[in-house]
This record gives structure tokens, C-alpha cells and sequence, in this order.
């Protein structure tokens, strides 16, 4: 009786199958595909049933889940294979075969036939039926959590009301520090760095023995309290010398002597632009002498430059230690000072019969610090005053690149244009052009 009936499953399964079998449509051929793979899928780990559900085959149509889902005999598929007219709804001329209900009947149908085939196969893998599926009590998510809530608040009654802390912590001492945050940053940089030459006496290009020595102290103080207010200051000192044997005067010149102050208040506006006053002082150590010449053409506070500002500043937020300000200062003030009474000093700078001079005009300032590659910076300084009857304007770039930790080299380029000055600084092919560079390698140390 049991072999009859096995037999008998397995001539129906392949009668009800036979239709989708003649099918020569691209329906056909899919629940072919779904029946092979689900028959080779049904038998492995669960991992890769799981795979299954991933396939492309699984995406054409959401009613395959019962080919997908736990082993389940589904009487509408029994029925289907008991009917006595074994014609499928499209056969039967009802429906659209590629749209609407037409396309639903006919997907339902060959997965019908696939299940029916597989139960007659297979039948140890089916262990539910539907009817144990429409039995089971469907649990309300909002009575859950009532119930839960109910369970909470029995809890809650049980537990005394805590007046004050201090009954329950009772002689444990709360050490609690609150700290102000900081939003100063403050840095420094120092170099000192030399290049030295030496000649025998019968070198036969010739040439002359020289020691070129560089200091250089960078202090920065900046506030920023990350909302609107932010407040920049720098300290740049600079003093260099190079020995002068060819002369007869100076044993040595400096070739690099600044003291450069300069603080700048902002209040932010936009995203990236403050409302900006700053402030900035210039001058140098020493005198500064020409070869062979015993006058001097620059000293301590002569002259000193004070500039003030007022106008607009463009900040944006960079990464990686870049940083960018623009600054357009269209009210601005400068002052220039001569203490010594050198004359060579006042004629220099067109002062010849004053110590005091003051102009108004307007600015532009940028600078800059950027990586170009690794233990590579870039630093770039732009200025350019006018009071609208002279122009001033510098342009410093340096190139570092840091070895290690403590040695480094720079290549430093300084482009200068001042109209204010005598004409004996008036050159036929830079006109009031100026231009130095220096180059040198040595120590320096980021604090």
C-alpha cells in the first residue's frame, strides 16, 4: 500500500508537470531553473540555503517564498495535483501571461507543480503542514510592551524615594574638577643654520673664504574660542651674517636682520570670513653697512615701521597643519620712524629733513603655510601697501624640508618693490625691484 502510494505521488507530480514542460516561454525555463536549484539547495548546509535567497533567480517574483522558506506541505498544492482538470489558469484562456493576474496565476502555478514534484521525492523533508501555520496565536507587539511596562512599574513601587544623595553615598567623598577649556595654542620654531667656503691661496679660479651663519626664532600665541572670536600673534627674529674678506672695512655684514611683530584680531562674519584690526611692527638688530663703505644705511629702530588695519579677513579651515588667511585692509595706517640722526639713514628713505612720517592708504596681506609632500612646507608672505601716491609690497616664499627632527634646509626668495625710496635704488632692468635669495642647511628644532 505504502509503495501505491509513493508511486501514485510521483505520477501525479510528473503529470502536473507536464505543462510547464511544453511551455516554451521564458516562464517555463525560470520554474525549471527554480526546480533544480531548490532540489540541490534543499540538501545542503544552512548557509548555503541562505545563499539561495541572494541568487538572481529568487528576485523575479515575491510568491517563490514558499520555495525558499521551512519544509511545509501546502494543501493548495495538493489540491492543484488532485483536480480533475489539470489545466492551468492561462491554458485556460484566463489572464494576461506577462502582466497582472494572468502573470501571478501562472508563477503560482509552476511553483505548485515544483513543490508537488518535491514532495514526492522528498518527502522526509517536509515536516509542517499549513494548517499548523494558520493555527498559531499572533502576539500583539503593543500588549507585549504594555505588559512589560506593567511588570516595571510593580518594581518601581517597591523602591523608596531618594530624597537626598547623601544617604546613600553616606562618608564617600565626590572629588568632581571641572576644567575651563583652553583656546590658546602656542608653538615655536628655531633654526640655525651655516654654509662655509674655503679657497687655497693658489685655487686657480680664485675666490674668496667665507662663513654664512642664520637664526631664526618664531614664537606664535593664537586664540580661537571656536564660535567667533580669534586673536593671532607672531614674533618672527631673524639675524644672519656672512664674512666679507674681500672687505677692507667690515670683517663681516649682515645678510639677514628683522624683528617682525604682528597680532590680528577677528571677529567671524561668515563662514570664512572675519572682521579684522591688526597690527604690525617691523625693524632690525643691527646696522647694516654696504661693502667697503662706513656708513651706515639701517639701525635698531631705524627705521621702524608700525602699520594698523582695518578690514576684512578670509580664513578657511584647512587639513593636515595647512593653513590660508587673505586679508583686504581697505582703511590702513603707517608710520615710519627714524631715532638715529645717521643721515645716509633719512636720505635713504626720502626722510631727509624729518624723523616722522605717517600715510594713509589701504592693504593687502596673505600668507600662507602648506604641504607639498611629505616633510615638505611650503610658506608663502605677501604684502602690498599704497597711499595712493606709492606703492610697497614684499613677497617671501621658503621652501623647508626636514630631514629628521633636528636638521633641516631652506631655500628662501624675497621679492621687494618700494617707489618711495632715493633713485639711486632705481635699477635700469628691475627698476624699484628688489630681489635676495638664500640658501642654507643646518639645525632646527619644533617646540
Amino acid at each position: 500500500m505504502k509503495f501505491f502510494l509513493s508511486t501514485l505521488f510521483l505520477g501525479l507530480s510528473l503529470v502536473s508537470a507536464l505543462p510547464v514542460h511544453a511551455q516554451r516561454n521564458a516562464y517555463a525555463k525560470k520554474a525549471s531553473s527554480i526546480v533544480s536549484d531548490y532540489k540541490k539547495r534543499i540538501q545542503q548546509a544552512s548557509k548555503e540555503a541562505g545563499a539561495l535567497a541572494d541568487s538572481a533567480d529568487t528576485h523575479i517574483s515575491p510568491y517563490i517564498y514558499r520555495l525558499l522558506g521551512p519544509g511545509v506541505y501546502y494543501s493548495s498544492v495538493l489540491k492543484q495535483g488532485f483536480a480533475i482538470d489539470h489545466r492551468f489558469p492561462w491554458q485556460a484562456g484566463e489572464g494576461d501571461e506577462t502582466e497582472g493576474m494572468g502573470y501571478r496565476d501562472r508563477l503560482n502555478a509552476s511553483v505548485n507543480g515544483a513543490l508537488l514534484n518535491a514532495y514526492a521525492l522528498n518527502p522526509a523533508m517536509f515536516r509542517y503542514h499549513d494548517s499548523q501555520i494558520a493555527s498559531e496565536e499572533i502576539v500583539s507587539p503593543a500588549a507585549d510592551v504594555e505588559a512589560k511596562t506593567e511588570d516595571l512599574k510593580s518594581i518601581y513601587d517597591k523602591v523608596d524615594e531618594i530624597k537626598d544623595v547623601a544617604e546613600v553615598v553616606e562618608d564617600v567623598d565626590v572629588d568632581i574638577k571641572i576644567e575651563k577649556p583652553n583656546f590658546w595654542k602656542t608653538s615655536g620654531r628655531f633654526v640655525f643654520q651655516f654654509t662655509q667656503n674655503y679657497f687655497s691661496e693658489n685655487w686657480y679660479k680664485g675666490g674668496n673664504n667665507n662663513v654664512t651663519l642664520l637664526s631664526n626664532l618664531v614664537l606664535e600665541a593664537n586664540y580661537n574660542d571656536q564660535k567667533r572670536l580669534s586673536w593671532e600673534n607672531k614674533l618672527d627674529l631673524r639675524l644672519g651674517f656672512v664674512t666679507a674678506t674681500s672687505d677692507s672695512i667690515h670683517r663681516y655684514l649682515t645678510n639677514n636682520d628683522k624683528i617682525d611683530l604682528f597680532s590680528k584680531l577677528g571677529v567671524k562674519a561668515a563662514k570664512a570670513w572675519y572682521y579684522t584690526l591688526s597690527a604690525e611692527a617691523k625693524s632690525q638688530f643691527l646696522p647694516g653697512y654696504r661693502s667697503n663703505d662706513r656708513r651706515a644705511y639701517s639701525k635698531f629702530l631705524s627705521p621702524l615701521d608700525v602699520y594698523v588695519s582695518l578690514g576684512m579677513d578670509f580664513k578657511p579651515a584647512l587639513k593636515n597643519g595647512n593653513s590660508l588667511s587673505l586679508q583686504l585692509l581697505p582703511l590702513s595706517y603707517k608710520m615710519r620712524y627714524i631715532s638715529d640722526e645717521e643721515e645716509a639713514i633719512h636720505k635713504s628713505y626720502n626722510m631727509a629733513d624729518k624723523d616722522f612720517q605717517q600715510d594713509f592708504g589701504s592693504k593687502i596681506e596673505f600668507n600662507s603655510k602648506l604641504s607639498l609632500a611629505k616633510n615638505l612646507i611650503w610658506r608663502c608672505r605677501l604684502y602690498c601697501f599704497t597711499s595712493y601716491e606709492y606703492v610697497e609690497g614684499e613677497m617671501e616664499n621658503v621652501f623647508s624640508f626636514q630631514f629628521n627632527k633636528y636638521i633641516s634646509t631652506e631655500v628662501n626668495t624675497l621679492w621687494r618693490f618700494d617707489d618711495n625710496r632715493d633713485m639711486k635704488y632705481y635699477d635700469h632692468t628691475l627698476g624699484y625691484f628688489q630681489f635676495k635669495e638664500f640658501f642654507s642647511l643646518g639645525l632646527s628644532y619644533n617646540f
